[in-house]
């Protein structure tokens, strides 16, 4: 059963509706949303499919442009944007009211029946086709906080997230590419042999550092040159001459 049933008028928000139910059903599944236009199965009345999907869904999305609430059909009985509705009240359904347009104005209780003059009082959401982009994301973050099977999809798809493959022209050589790493993260420009090559530290807590800032290195000691760069805070010695015997045993 769907998790969002999506309660819309003809020639009201087909578009939106069409909108929504495709943004829920590609982040959530096939099973996230139901609407009447693309849901209903064959052999099934409309009147079994609408209740059934009604009574089973958390949340209802009741579209409403700027002339919803004076259309006379919603005071009729039969009239099945309002049975829909009804059928959420009566069930104890999560109803969430989507106005399409900023400009669409909030129901007032003197705008509707008595019996759907609750749908006046509840928290709304806005839909605006030019604002799609904004909208349609801020529609399904709502839905994830109320939704529970929303809400571990996204913490699924949070956790499963491959890292991305930014290494190229890598020859001659075995490259690994990690993920997170804690405080370290490399980045690997152009070829290995002609191209840069940039590692970044960004917590110099280790035995070697070579991002910006200090560099700490340990002692060093005997013959031969010993190179370093940034500012030295351990101690290098070099020693050049002829070896004494001694030396030379050891």
């Amino acid at each position: 059963m769907p998790h969002v049933f999506i309660n819309y008028r003809t020639g009201d928000g087909e578009q939106a509706s069409a909108h929504l139910d495709d943004a829920l059903r590609q982040r959530f599944g096939d099973d996230a949303s139901f609407r009447d236009g693309r849901s209903i199965r064959l052999g099934r009345t409309f009147q079994q499919e609408l209740r059934e999907n009604v009574r089973t869904c958390e949340v209802l999305l009741v579209l409403a442009g700027p002339g919803w609430s004076a259309r006379p059909e919603l005071w009729r009985e039969g009239d099945w944007v309002r049975e829909e509705i009804l059928e959420a009240l009566h069930n104890d359904i999560l109803i969430v009211p989507v106005l399409l347009g900023r400009g669409t104005a909030r129901p007032t209780r003197a705008d509707l029946p008595p019996e759907l003059a609750s749908v006046a009082d509840l928290q709304c959401l806005t839909y605006e086709a030019h604002r799609a982009e904004y909208d349609v994301p801020a529609i399904l973050q709502a839905l994830t906080k109320v939704i529970p099977a929303f809400a571990e999809a996204e913490e699924h798809a949070q956790a499963t997230e491959t890292t991305a493959n930014r290494m190229r022209e890598v020859e001659g050589v075995s490259a690994v590419q990690a993920g997170s790493a804690g405080d370290i993260s490399t980045t690997v420009n152009g070829s290995t042999g002609a191209g840069s090559a940039t590692t970044h530290f960004h917590a110099a807590t280790g035995s070697v550092h070579t991002g910006s800032g200090n560099q700490h290195l340990p002692q060093f000691s005997g013959d031969g040159p010993v190179n370093y760069t940034a500012d030295n805070h351990g101690t290098v010695h070099n020693s050049f001459g002829n070896r004494t015997a001694d030396q030379e045993k050891k």
